[in-house]
């Protein structure tokens, strides 16, 4: 009787070849993946971006309701560069784009919010003169409003999804879509795959004239494992 050939590959070798062909998938992969988002790492985790530094204007603060955050929405002047941006310090001339761009981004304006130890929202520090009026403020009035205002970027502090605002059985949180990264009305962790809260604004003021007005930057200084927005 002739006998069975015998299988000459194993199944420890099947896995082996198997490990092996993945290690080679992830080296064949890397470069490209690393062309295709270098850009987006020397600008937003390296924080090497052309972004102007100017004051933008946001919009009233008399706009933003008590216990509601206001979304606005604002542009950014971008120049984009053709090189590192330590190359462009050390060579201005170095190529630049001829045509403006500009990076859209969503701001969430608050007033702070105590909340009571049942985790409900209590006390929102709402100066009481914006029912009476929008603009025209004094210095002391605008020291108040800044005093109790939080200004934010929408981007998760996880990777960077853009947040929303959602009313869940009275009560309302900002919710991000991608993982479920919860936070509060101040911008505070509250629950989700984030490791902190969402980003303040580093640069804002309120003027006379009673809007809101911002410059390009996060605070990402207040905790040790703080990390940089993966987006801008």
């Amino acid at each position: 009787m002739t006998e069975l050939q015998k299988d000459p590959i194993t199944r420890s070798d099947f896995l082996g070849f198997g490990f092996i062909g993945a290690i080679m998938g992830a080296i064949l992969t890397i470069p490209p993946v690393a062309f295709v988002l270098g850009p987006v790492i020397k600008t937003d985790v390296l924080g090497k971006s052309d972004i102007s530094k100017g004051w933008q204007e946001v919009g009233k603060v008399s706009e933003i309701k008590a216990g509601e955050p206001k979304d606005f929405t604002i542009e950014f002047p971008l120049t984009q560069s053709y090189g590192d941006k330590s190359i462009q310090e050390k060579a201005p001339s170095s190529p630049r784009s001829n045509k403006q761009f500009t990076l859209r981004n969503a701001v969430w304006a608050s007033w702070k919010t105590k909340y009571k130890p049942n985790g409900s929202q209590g006390k929102v520090s709402r100066p009481s003169f914006l029912d009476q009026k929008t603009e025209g403020f004094s210095q002391s009035e605008i020291k108040e409003i800044e005093k109790n205002l939080n200004v934010l970027s929408n981007s998760c502090a996880h990777l960077g999804c853009p947040v929303r605002w959602v009313i869940t059985e009275g009560e309302g949180e900002f919710l991000c879509p991608c993982h479920g990264g919860l936070y509060d009305i101040n911008g505070d962790y509250q629950g989700g795959p984030p490791p902190r809260g969402m980003y303040h604004y580093k640069t804002w003021e309120v003027r006379e004239n009673g809007k809101l007005y911002v410059k390009h930057g996060y605070i990402i200084q207040d905790r040790p494992d703080a990390t940089q927005p993966y987006v801008v």
